[in-house]
């Protein structure tokens, strides 16, 4: 069996050239081993053409899908940091909220809740979806970024929320207590800037630690100061330290003092509304400079007047 294929092998097959009217007739003997390597060889030659053809059109289309996948990844990250910058201005924007509902609360008259409590929200654990759990599963770094803006995200939905009832919870209150609202202080005692707030401070005169039990507001003489709720005159005088002052008890066991004063235009006894000028700011009494001296007292206690101040500037002067 062998040596007949190696006969077959090295059997020549004859071609016959034609060389023309004048030319010779040539002939050619290959043996059929050559032929065949020639068509081995051409076969593989066009086999590895189509792979190399193949491969190259593989390695672009894979360029292609990176180019692509890294334009994404632009854009996402673009997305990503103007979701952050959202995010911040949502922060900000429920901070001023608390900061309204705390006043809100205490002017009121409610409850004041914790602020661990007002920082936890309403709402319970979020559960991961599947396509957190699945970047969490390769920890990738993709999977941390989205944690943490899920994490930020679900944090101020529970504090909205939390934000959302306790408005709705004040409002019924005030709602309910017309007399109670117009009856507390809410407003600017008058324009100007403050020049000095409410707790302890250095004495301008001693140059020792001071509690300050009110604001001190400044601005030109005779600009007009207005009463910061309605209530009735209980006291107009000149106290020593303090000048010309005047007392204001709103009832519900709590009153505003404005001293300093330049003038006053009311009297003992007399019934004020909420925004009617009062008197105008002066220099009387120990002071340094033309300006208003308010505090507000609940139950005999000096608090905190920008407690007691409901403004769009955040309650500065």
């Amino acid at each position: 069996m062998f040596k007949r294929v190696i006969s077959w092998l090295f059997k020549r097959i004859n071609f016959l050239i034609d060389g023309g009217p004048r030319g010779k007739v040539t002939r050619l003997a290959i043996p059929r081993w050559g032929l065949l390597s020639v068509a081995v060889a051409f076969s593989l030659l066009i086999g590895f053409a189509g792979l190399f053809i193949t491969s190259r059109a593989t390695e672009q289309i894979d360029y292609d899908k990176l180019t692509r996948l890294e334009e994404n990844n632009k854009l996402l990250e673009i997305q990503y940091q103007q979701l952050n910058e959202q995010i911040d201005s949502l922060k900000t924007l429920l901070v001023l909220l608390g900061k309204h509902d705390l006043q809100l609360r205490v002017q009121a008259n409610m409850r004041v809740l914790p602020e661990d409590v007002r920082e936890l929200g309403v709402g319970g654990e979020k559960k991961k979806d599947r396509e957190l759990l699945a970047l969490e599963q390769i920890k990738s770094k993709q999977y941390q970024d989205v944690t943490e803006i899920s994490n930020t995200v679900d944090e101020l939905l529970r504090k909205a929320k939390y934000q959302k009832e306790s408005f709705a919870d004040i409002g019924e209150k005030l709602k309910k207590d017309k007399n109670l609202r117009d009856h507390t202080p809410s407003i600017r005692p008058c324009n100007g800037w403050q020049c000095s707030g409410f707790g302890y401070r250095i004495d301008p005169f001693t140059k020792r630690p001071r509690m300050h039990n009110g604001v001190d507001i400044s601005n030109a003489p005779g600009t007009p100061i207005v009463a910061t709720a309605d209530g009735v005159i209980s006291y107009i005088g000149a106290r020593s330290g303090y000048g010309l002052c005047i007392k204001l008890d709103h009832g519900n066991e709590i009153e505003t003092f404005y001293a300093h004063l330049g003038g006053i235009y009311v009297k003992p006894g007399e019934e004020v509304l909420r925004g009617q000028v009062i008197a105008v700011m002066g220099a009387t009494g120990r002071t340094t400079g033309t300006h208003l001296h308010y505090e507000v007292r609940v139950g005999g206690k000096a608090v905190n007047p920008l407690n007691y101040i409901i403004d769009e500037s955040e309650f500065s002067f």
